[in-house]
């Protein structure tokens, strides 16, 4: 070979750079049919697999469509799931709103929003302690306590104002559900309030551990709390009237 013919050959090299890995790839994207033409390169391509076996590019390409399609319905699976969780809350809502628009008094609120509330699938027990107010008619059906001892147990929501979800004492446990021999291990305490101020205790109880965990989205429960604290409020300034 002529030096004439190395040095133009060495000038090519020199002006044709090796071609990186992104410009390939991004080649191949703007060129799909690109391998059509070249089966013989297509049959001589193979990827490295998990199990240390070499697989075809075609395997792979199947393989990876097949994990996206999978990605794809689980995506379509949550959204079915969030979809009928939110019908459930909506249907659970409208039918608490609507029967404690028909209570009469204190009782009849305590008990619809037990009852109500219980029949939910994830809830184990749920049980409404009423704040003590002079001349507030209840039956003895109906739990009250004072505020002061309400407050000294469950400090941080009387301190919040919003529901409490995490661990709590057992003896708390034993004292919100006396009728469920200690099979509640995870509590969900919402406050039912009425101008900022509490005026009874809404307990869920679950008994899967951790079901009721501080990183539990509690909108719901705080709503249900002031549904409740309104229509209650409503029955106490009667009763303040009443005994006047």
């Amino acid at each position: 070979m002529s030096n004439e013919a190395s040095t133009a050959k060495q000038v090519d090299s020199d002006e044709s750079p090796e071609l990186s890995a992104d410009q390939v790839a991004d080649y191949l994207r703007e060129h799909p049919e690109f391998f059509v033409e070249q089966e013989d390169l297509l049959a001589e391509l193979s990827l490295p697999h998990e199990s240390g076996k070499a697989i075809s590019l075609l395997e792979r390409q199947v393989t990876i469509l097949r994990e996206r399609g999978i990605e794809a319905r689980q995506k379509l699976n949550n959204l079915l799931e969030n979809a009928r969780n939110n019908d459930q809350l909506f249907d659970t809502t409208r039918n608490l709103v609507l029967a404690l628009l028909r209570a009469d008094d204190a009782t009849e609120i305590a008990n619809v929003t037990q009852d109500q509330l219980s029949s939910q699938s994830n809830i184990d027990a749920c049980e409404i302690i009423l704040v003590e107010v002079p001349g507030l008619q209840t039956s003895d059906s109906v739990r009250t306590e004072s505020q002061a001892k309400l407050r000294q147990d469950f400090a941080d929501v009387f301190r919040l104002k919003r529901t409490h979800c995490g661990a709590i004492d057992p003896a708390l446990v034993d004292y919100l559900f006396p009728s469920h021999g200690g099979s509640i291990k995870s509590t969900a305490l919402c406050p039912v309030i009425s101008n900022s101020e509490v005026l009874a205790l809404l307990a869920f109880g679950n008994q899967e551990d951790n079901y009721f965990n501080i990183n539990l989205d509690t909108l719901f429960l705080d709503f249900i709390g002031r549904v409740v604290g309104a229509v209650l409020d409503k029955q106490i300034d009667n009763s303040e009237q009443a005994s006047a």
